[in-house]
């Protein structure tokens, strides 16, 4: 256990005491701050003139009415002219004229209103629909003399849904976020280690000092004493993200709240969503520690190593699909097959979608897998240690099963 201790504390405290790590840890969150305060600076000051060129306002514009619905002196306070050249009015407004020409069909209900209209920029441009369906809308509710029909016709009115399960209330969507926190950690947390688990691994290959190492350490407790470092490391990684996360959901979820309701917090989802997230980083460490094991270089690992984290998030291209059809045989093999269990597992787990059985199924594979990659990482070290030139081959490994039988 000592000796395991060594190695933790060595890879631990010679990562983060370079300053290349805090750089490249602080620089991301820093950034997402800067831009996110950018953002909120230039949205507030800009959402108002974005919002006020795309509303309707008056224009001077010809219209032609085929449909009868129009009002003349509706289409007036709007600034509109009935045409009696179409085709002039069109030339007109081509050669900046004019400034539109609305052409309302016979049934607007199924058919486009044709708006011909002079460029006021991407923005601006939409400006003249909100006018063409403004004036329409205020024509037909003038011809509407009941009051609560006029502000139907104008606003159509919400549905609030209370849907009920086993007797009580459905917590809705809002309960669907906490849970998909740790689809995020998962997929940061695969993305952070990568590299970094490869690389400690391969290291000692490259420098070609694994044999010396070896004489006081063995390679189960090296492995694991990295794999061990790794994760602590990604924690002060996690950690550093995590602050500033905390600190937006403060502000955010009340906003949510207030909106679309309470946050609901399912406990048992929370906990297999914990687990699952466990389970998951330790395959995901193991994996990646296997690549490390199977080349000499860290050039050689590239290719698998981008091969491992395409293994591990390749269900979040198909998280719509499973969460809507959970019980199909494609949801199935996403669920079941190893490296797709995690974020598959954690998908269903937060829309509820994951039942008790299926949920423990989940986190004993992820954690046997796990055992088993792990195990199998040290095995190909400590066969290829010495193997400098070459990746490892699986005829390799046959023959040397062969060989200890």
């Amino acid at each position: 256990m000592s000796r395991l201790g060594t190695v933790v504390r060595f890879e631990f405290v010679r990562a983060v005491k370079k300053p290349a790590f805090w750089i490249g840890t602080l620089a991301l969150p820093l950034v997402i701050v800067v831009v996110s305060l950018l953002v909120g600076v230039g949205q507030s000051a800009g959402s108002d003139s974005v919002l006020s060129s795309s509303s309707a306002t008056k224009t001077p514009f010809h219209y032609v009415d085929r449909s009868g619905l129009v009002s003349p002196s509706v289409a007036a306070r709007w600034g509109g002219t009935p045409s009696t050249d179409e085709s002039g009015d069109r030339a007109d407004v081509v050669a900046g004229r004019l400034d539109a020409l609305i052409v309302y069909p016979r049934t607007p209900s199924s058919s486009t209103i044709e708006v011909t209209a002079k460029d006021r920029g991407l923005f601006g441009n939409g400006a003249y629909s909100s006018l063409a369906e403004r004036v329409l809308e205020q024509s037909v509710a003038a011809d509407v003399d009941d009051p609560e029909s006029v502000s139907i016709l104008r606003s159509p009115p919400t549905a609030d849904v209370t849907a009920y399960a086993d007797g009580r209330v459905a917590p809705g969507w809002l309960s669907v976020i906490p849970p998909l926190v740790y689809v995020a950690a998962f997929f940061g947390l695969v993305l952070l280690l990568a590299a970094r688990m490869v690389t400690v691994v391969v290291e000692e290959k490259e420098n070609r000092i694994s044999e010396m190492i070896l004489t006081t350490v063995t390679a189960g407790d090296l492995i694991r004493g990295k794999v061990i470092a790794m994760l602590l490391v990604g924690l002060v990684q996690i950690g550093v993200f995590l602050v500033p996360g905390l600190l937006s959901l403060v502000v955010v979820v009340p906003l949510l709240a207030g909106r679309l309701g309470h946050v609901v917090v399912d406990p048992w989802r929370m906990v297999v969503g914990a687990l699952l997230l466990i389970g998951g980083v330790l395959l995901a460490s193991a994996l990646f520690v296997a690549v490390g094991a199977a080349v000499p270089t860290i050039k050689d690992a590239s290719t698998l190593q981008s091969a491992a984290i395409f293994a591990l998030i390749i269900p979040v291209y198909a998280a719509f699909f499973v969460m809507t059809s959970p019980s199909t045989p494609v949801a199935a093999f996403f669920t079941y097959f190893p490296t797709f269990t995690p974020i598959t597992a954690m998908v269903r787990n937060a829309v509820g979608a994951l039942s008790p059985v299926e949920s423990v199924v989940c986190i004993v594979e992820v954690f046997v897998v796990a055992l088993v990659l792990l195990w199998f990482a040290q095995y190909l070290f400590r066969h290829s240690v010495a193997q400098y030139g070459s990746k490892v081959t699986v005829r390799q490994v046959l023959s040397w099963r062969r060989k200890r039988s």
